[in-house]
């Protein structure tokens, strides 16, 4: 896992919020900061931070110029006065410097896990629950130290214990790994309903999934709802999404709310979590109680699409194919069917194969685009798709013949036909078919076994860059006499001089045994 880079700014909001053990700043400078006159703080802090000056004015200083609040932002002369606040343990200067070395280039420092580790590991002596728990993340990482999980566990659950939500949550992350000599389930468990209990928000979604799931906890589909709840509330995009397909659904607990499921799957969705968009778009196309808004539906359908969502893509294709809300307009259809595809949602390259078998995509698409898409529907048994497959083998396009070939050899009592195309395909250079064509010769089947035609044809799809063609190549080889294999090789060669049009005899042979 990686350490946390929190950005400076963040780290600070965090450690400025820590009580301060010092004496508090002179009443005027806390006014000033109280009004945020952090001009007037910085000039008055810059005269009290002398070599002797308090801790407290030191760490206050530092943050400032660290900041940029009163002045340009100055982040070398922050960490020398944070340096002078550690000098005297002061614990918030401590944390912020160490999270500032973490950082490194981006908060305009060098980068020092090291010296994190021992500023770290001077707040862990001291019992800092914050600082037992990032020390505990670089024992996990082996962050400017080597790794030690054991280590790493230990530091966080004193930090758990301490109370410390964050390291709660990571304690049952590490606890629950299947993968770790550390593993405990039940122990997981509890500190994920701690963490959760004290307001992680992401806790409390992973532990809504496991009371809903039934892993590692009993199933409890009411209080993992509460969960999901608790969670949205607190602003987890995953849990928005979830409580709001729940009301969408009115399932587990959930009373159907239309309302409810479109704010909270909007505020989901507004935060890219890319489920949420894609069920937008399924709640504006007319399901579930909410009103059919074609426009919508498409908006979403259409932002899910572009964060790589094939389901998304597939939905948009759909719309464009059924003229929901303009015309009908099937090349960009298949466009997005096409993008469905190769986003993985096998669909998309399914309808494209049933357009192009009905004849549908012909002003659109070449044929040689198609012929992957119409087999795919073919063997999903559409018979449009089979006959475009055959009537292209048969006007010549090589890839049809290839697929058709396929097609046939999945059938029984088909292998002859297959050979036909097949060998069409790989006397016209096809590569597929070339291997597929001599590993029928290899074990006789639509042809006569023939290992020198098979080793061939091999030889030849090896040759023209088929990877496996090779391999089957040299196994075939081990079976077959020297005059046999000398053979093959003088036909591979007569072969590829047809094509080049030169003299078999000038051309050396291709992978010699």
């Amino acid at each position: 896992m990686n350490v946390r880079r929190l950005s400076i700014t963040a780290a600070l909001a965090v450690a400025l919020a820590l009580p301060s053990w010092a004496d508090p700043l002179p009443a005027e400078i806390e006014d000033m900061l109280a009004r945020n006159d952090f001009a007037s703080a910085r000039a008055a802090l810059a005269q009290l931070a002398t070599d002797e000056g308090e801790a407290e004015v030191h760490y206050r200083y530092g943050a400032l110029l660290l900041q940029g609040q009163g002045g340009p932002r100055t982040p070398g002369e922050a960490a020398t006065q944070l340096e002078a606040a550690v000098a005297q343990q002061h614990d918030a200067a401590t944390l912020v410097l160490a999270r500032l070395y973490l950082t490194g280039a981006a908060a305009g420092v060098a980068r020092d896990p090291e010296r994190a580790v021992e500023l770290l590991s001077a707040l862990a002596d001291r019992e800092h629950a914050e600082g037992q728990y990032y020390l505990g993340l670089l024992y996990q990482a082996g962050t400017g130290l080597p790794q030690d999980v054991s280590q790493a566990v230990a530091l966080l659950t004193a930090s758990a214990e301490a109370g410390f939500t964050e390291a709660q949550y990571e304690l049952s992350r590490v606890l629950a790994r299947d993968d770790s000599a550390e593993t405990d389930p039940a122990a997981a468990l509890k500190w994920l309903r701690s963490a959760a209990e004290g307001g992680h928000a992401q806790a409390q979604t992973f532990l809504a999934n496991a009371l809903e799931t039934g892993q590692g906890a009993p199933q409890d589909r009411i209080e993992a709802l509460r969960w999901f709840r608790r969670a949205a509330e607190g602003g987890v995009p995953l849990a928005q999404r979830v409580l709001g397909t729940k009301h969408l659904l009115g399932v587990d607990g959930a009373e159907p709310n239309p309302d409810e499921a479109l704010r909270w799957l909007t505020l989901a969705a507004e935060a890219n979590e890319i489920g949420a968009m894609q069920n937008l778009g399924l709640a504006y196309g007319g399901d579930h109680g909410v009103p059919r808004d074609d426009d919508r539906a498409l908006m979403w359908y259409g932002r899910a699409s572009e964060a790589g969502l094939g389901r998304a893509s597939y939905a948009v294709a759909q719309y464009y194919e059924a003229g929901r809300g303009f015309p009908v307009d099937l090349k960009t259809a298949a466009q997005f069917y096409r993008l469905a595809h190769e986003q993985g949602d096998l669909r998309g390259a399914l309808r494209l194969g049933y357009l192009t078998g009905q004849g549908a995509l012909d002003r659109f698409v070449p044929p040689h685009f198609a012929v992957d898409w119409t087999l795919a529907a073919a063997r999903e048994g559409d018979d449009g798709a089979r006959g475009w497959l055959e009537s292209q083998a048969d006007e010549g396009l090589r890839g049809a013949q290839t697929a058709y070939g396929q097609l046939l050899l999945e059938e029984p009592d088909r292998a002859e036909s297959a050979v036909i195309y097949l060998g069409r395909a790989a006397q016209a250079g096809d590569a597929v078919a070339q291997f597929e064509l001599g590993t029928l010769y290899t074990i006789g089947r639509g042809v006569a076994l023939d290992y020198v035609s098979g080793h061939t044809w091999l030889n030849i799809a090896a040759t023209s860059g088929h990877r496996q063609a090779a391999e089957t190549r040299d196994v075939i080889a081990n079976l077959m006499t020297p005059e046999q294999v000398a053979e093959a090789q003088s036909a591979t060669r007569e072969f590829f001089a047809a094509v080049a049009g030169q003299d078999p005899d000038a051309i050396a042979p291709n992978g010699t045994d």
